[in-house]
């Protein structure tokens, strides 16, 4: 038997997981939850292939999927999930924090250390334990494999289900989606209760040891039944589930299981996390993210403000800052950035927005000082650099702007935002070959591994005679030659 058929079917299992198919992501996500409860292993699929698999499809996932680039939000992620990885049985620890740019409920983790939110989570889990209670069940479905768990009881079990559900989904790119549904719920009939069963057993492992991680992170553990108990509540109400329950159904008896958990782990006195302020501005920043109508959206939170029926909030005044500053209301939102700043003259979220204030508002001096400032404490800070480059480019200052940039991309070589905005700053610093260079990584990194190739012959041909350079750039393209040839033949 060919090893790729197996790694196709742990492509599958991971996109009907991600629910990012046209058709019904319940019945999809128990399609092949096989029973396998067996060790974390997998005689089947190693993880370095699990791995390798994982990054494949992520240049799928980028190509196809809106995506946050928001150095702050992304920032605030990546720290608390690795957080959470140092808690977690997690052993591979080579993770890609990814922000969805939707309102809606979901996260999900895939085999190659991706775990990934959309804002829509940021919106709806109203502490930083609950938003980290659905990481740390994530981050459990990876410690455990249960996705390749899952390949190998098809492959032991159900090749020829298996192998049916990858023709549906064949179906489905080439003959139209309502095709491939009717193809597929076919296939599956008369299979899902039972697979259901062994499904809801790999949520409950998730359950338990995402709260055993939550607990050791410093969480409160009762945030997992409280988050599940929210969306339950939520699916009550509206026509749709949240995304998140299509995918890990919640019953009523695992949030009783869930917090029985919790209870025990609470039970111990353990030291855990009241809240976080840098939570509650990161939810307002998806929130103007996510916002069609900030012009509204301002005068929701001066509302709330001036009501004086509650406590003025930091997270509403920051909300009111930033959705200002998208009107373009500079001296509104100078208002609660002085406020803000006199209360918590050190949060470095304020520091980063109060410096893009000032250079949008035209005072871009004041604001690269600050941003020095900040930067001298914590030089290599990711949201610090990319807010420093956005102020330069704001000063037109496009050379020192590609050398932030150019330092960020060495320090985050796999992050397509980072050689996006390098290539457009190299542009305008009549970089040429950079840019051409830089468009190859950001194109190959969203799977585009054809205009990558076209882009680094651009930039070999024009290197002229600088042979170092031109060296470098050869063999770049050599690589990414033999990358798209070994795909062809896979």
């Amino acid at each position: 038997m060919k090893r790729v058929g197996f790694l196709s079917a742990l492509i599958l299992s991971t996109a009907l997981t991600t629910a990012l198919t046209a058709f019904s992501s319940a019945t999809m996500s128990s399609t092949l939850n096989l029973p396998s409860l067996g060790d974390t292993t997998s005689g089947i699929i190693s993880q370095q292939e699990e791995y390798q698999l994982g990054r494949s499809w992520l240049k799928v996932l980028r190509n196809q999927t809106p995506m946050v680039s928001d150095p702050q939000l992304k920032d605030y992620l990546e720290n608390l999930i690795y957080r959470l990885a140092a808690s977690s049985q997690l052993q591979d620890h080579r993770l890609v924090p990814l922000v969805i740019n939707s309102p809606v409920l979901n996260a999900f983790a895939a085999p190659g250390g991706i775990v990934g939110v959309n804002t829509g989570l940021f919106l709806n889990a109203e502490t930083e334990a609950q938003f980290a209670a659905v990481l740390a069940h994530e981050l459990a479905h990876l410690s455990q494999r249960h996705y390749a768990r899952n390949v190998e009881e098809a492959r032991n079990k159900s090749i020829p289900t298996a192998a049916a559900i990858l023709g549906s989904i064949l179906i489905m790119a080439t003959a139209g989606g309502d095709a491939g549904a009717a193809a597929l719920t076919s296939t599956v009939a008369g299979m899902q209760s039972a697979q259901l069963r062994f499904s809801r057993q790999f949520e409950r492992e998730a359950d338990n040891l995402g709260i055993t991680t939550l607990a050791k992170a410093g969480f409160d553990p009762q945030a997992m039944p409280e988050i599940f108990e929210e969306m339950n509540k939520a699916s009550r109400y509206g026509s749709r589930p949240p995304e998140f329950l299509l995918t890990h159904p919640v019953t009523e008896n695992r949030i009783a299981d869930s917090r029985a958990r919790a209870d025990q782990m609470s039970a111990q006195k353990l030291r855990t996390s009241k809240g976080s302020l840098n939570y509650q501005f990161m939810r307002m920043r998806a929130a103007v993210l996510n916002s069609k109508n900030h012009h509204e959206m301002a005068r929701q939170f001066n509302k709330e403000l001036n009501s004086g029926l509650t406590k003025a909030s930091a997270a509403t005044r920051y909300g009111l800052a930033l959705a200002s500053m998208k009107t373009r209301d500079f001296k509104e939102a100078e208002r609660q950035m002085e406020s803000l700043l006199q209360k918590y003259p050190e949060n470095p979220h304020l520091i980063m927005t109060q410096a893009s204030l000032e250079a949008q508002a035209g005072k871009t001096k004041q604001g690269l000082a600050r941003i020095d400032q900040a930067l001298s404490i914590n030089p290599d800070s990711y949201p610090l650099l990319a807010t420093r480059a956005e102020i330069l480019l704001k000063q037109q200052n496009y050379i020192e702007a590609r050398n932030e940039l150019l330092k960020l991309s060495r320090l985050r070589p796999e992050d397509p935002d980072i050689w996006f905005e390098l290539a457009e700053v190299q542009g305008l610093a009549d970089d040429i070959v950079g840019l051409h260079q830089s468009r190859a990584e950001y194109f190959f990194l969203n799977g585009n591994t054809d205009d990558a190739i076209k882009h680094l012959q651009y930039a070999v041909k024009m290197a002229g005679d600088n042979f170092s350079l031109k060296s470098k750039l050869q063999q770049k393209l050599t690589d990414m030659q033999n990358y798209r040839q070994k795909l062809r033949n896979s």
